[in-house]
């Protein structure tokens, strides 16, 4: 297979970014907007070691679940990938993706339950993060960046953000044509409320001042009724990363309130909170379902954010602990439980894996671990904390398959049994997918008698808590000196440990045998304590 090739494919399932996958003589091709089932004339663009990638240039048989895409700026702008993909494909997609990513990485052959997916998902985003810029003929452009760049396709309606964020960045767009301030933007972030239709404003600049920067607050304000908080954001980097350190507010109050679940919770700007709020009810009542609580759990929250999931449950929990590092988003947890009178919770800003150490360090025990990580999953030494403290369940939520696969792996190489997973679609139209799993403790099925002759055994228990090369690897790292598994089984011997038979002695008989230096003794004496031998 060539670059520029033309060749014929017919489309058998989808990558993980919704790419179909098209074998030509068993070569996988990855093709934008090819749907399961079609056969088409393929352009090759680019040809890797054992894949390649392609664009379609004549439908030969087309898909039934094709459809005519529904947003304007589709084709170039990078936030939706599968408008040409119906609700019902999109179900397939995501739960086979899923599964995938359970069996091949997490080696998990779980059952995975049917998406739990919005009717009509338009509208449903309750934020907007909108880049702002100057095109080349000087005109104020508010919209998307272009797939794979920084160009910002200007946009007049986003489909899949609410209606009141899109009236929000068309008087914006507004007032800095009116005031001249776009130079000074870099994003606009739009922040509703959807129990009570209430907005927060943030203007992410490039300076803490700006001209005419009070002009356009009091003229949004009396264009946008609904906006109760503007708030400045300073930031200055030179990277990608949206939101600055700095911030001031500018008008109204540093929080609006939404309602999830009967939970009344303050956003603030820099404050995560889910963008979809019918669907985030659906996937925090799941969290609670698969936590199975009665009332009398210890639980903890990992990456608790504002406490949205740690709140769910403890209206069912004895107690609960919810862990986050960003200080705003702990700040506004607390203010949460104060404002719903729920006082059996604490929030702890903190690393999740820090503090999850700390804990299992303290022999801390929980019933129930919930864990919300970002798509980079947990690392090690959180999950290996979060076995030290031996819940009887553990709820991961996960907004990345692979990640999760990866993390379930670990945990039921250890003990743990994946039981149930349910995909929930939060973001329709995209390739994303968020999945609540549940695992529990594995038990012993029955206990079993044994009647053991110590004398038939070749090691002693203390014996096996430690092997030979472990003993040497610890010296070794920690205090960069070497020794013999002679030197280790004599002092061994010493302390009362039984070896196997001739461990001790020389391999010639004839030879007087070496005797362990008293510093090498005390070493080996202090590796034995370590792993609990002596």
């Amino acid at each position: 297979m060539k670059k520029n090739e033309i060749v014929v494919g017919v489309c058998e399932d989808y990558t993980n970014e919704g790419l179909g996958v098209a074998k030509v003589d068993g070569f996988p091709l990855f093709v934008k907007g090819l749907l399961r089932g079609e056969r088409a004339r393929l352009l090759v663009m680019k040809v890797k070691k054992g894949y390649g990638f392609a664009k379609i240039v004549e439908l030969l048989e087309e898909s039934g679940e094709r459809q005519k895409p529904f947003c304007k700026i589709y084709q170039w702008c990078g936030g939706c990938q599968l408008q040409h993909m119906s609700l019902k494909e999109q179900a397939y997609f995501k739960q086979q993706k899923v599964a995938h990513a359970l069996r091949r990485i997490g080696n998990c052959e779980a059952k995975v339950e049917p998406i739990l997916a919005m009717d009509a998902p338009y509208g449903y985003r309750n934020k907007g993060q909108i880049p702002v810029g100057v095109d080349a003929y000087g005109e104020v452009v508010c919209g998307f960046y272009r797939m794979n760049s920084h160009d910002i396709i200007d946009m007049e309606v986003c489909p899949i953000q609410s209606d009141l964020i899109n009236t929000c960045v068309a008087v914006m767009k507004e007032g800095l044509r009116r005031f001249g301030c776009a130079a000074y933007f870099r994003h606009l972030l739009v922040k509703h409320a959807f129990a009570n239709d209430t907005v927060m404003l943030v203007w992410i600049v490039r300076e803490r001042v700006f001209s005419q920067m009070q002009e356009l607050c009091d003229w949004v304000v009396g264009k946008l009724p609904m906006v109760k908080s503007i708030v400045l954001n300073v930031n200055q980097r030179k990277d990608n990363v949206i939101l600055g350190e700095e911030e001031f507010l500018l008008y109204g109050e540093q929080m609006i309130y939404d309602t999830l679940g009967g939970i009344e919770f303050g956003i603030s700007a820099k404050s995560f909170y889910q963008v979809n709020p019918v669907q985030t009810k659906v996937l925090y009542e799941q969290a609670l379902a698969f936590a199975q609580l009665s009332g009398s759990e210890e639980v903890l929250d990992l990456y608790c954010g504002v406490g949205t999931i740690s709140l769910f449950l403890a209206q069912h929990a004895k107690h609960v602990t919810g862990i986050e590092i960003v200080g705003d988003a702990i700040r506004n947890a607390k203010e949460n439980a104060r404002r719903n009178g729920i006082d059996h919770v604490d929030f702890i800003c903190s690393d999740a894996a820090q503090y999850a150490a700390v804990l299992a360090e303290r022999g801390k025990k929980v019933d129930v671990v919930v864990v919300d990580p970002p798509r980079k999953g947990c690392d090690e030494l959180t999950l290996a904390s979060i076995l030290q403290m031996e819940p009887k369940r553990i709820v991961y939520v996960s907004c990345d398959p692979a990640t999760l696969a990866r993390d379930v792996r670990y945990l039921e190489e250890r003990g743990y049994e994946c039981v149930r997973v349910q995909p929930v679609d939060m973001f329709g139209w995209s390739y994303h997918v968020e999945t609540v799993v549940q695992l529990f403790r594995k038990t012993p099925d029955a206990h079993i008698d044994l009647k053991i002759d110590m004398d038939e055994l070749d090691l002693t228990a203390s014996e096996a808590k430690a092997t030979y090369q472990e003993i040497k690897d610890y010296i070794l790292n920690k205090h960069g000196v070497k020794v013999s598994s002679l030197y280790i089984a004599q002092t061994k011997q010493k302390h009362g440990i039984i070896e196997r038979d001739c461990y001790n002695k020389p391999k010639n008989e004839q030879k007087k045998a070496l005797h362990c230096a008293p510093d090498k003794e005390k070493l080996i004496e202090e590796a034995l304590r370590h792993f609990k031998m002596i």
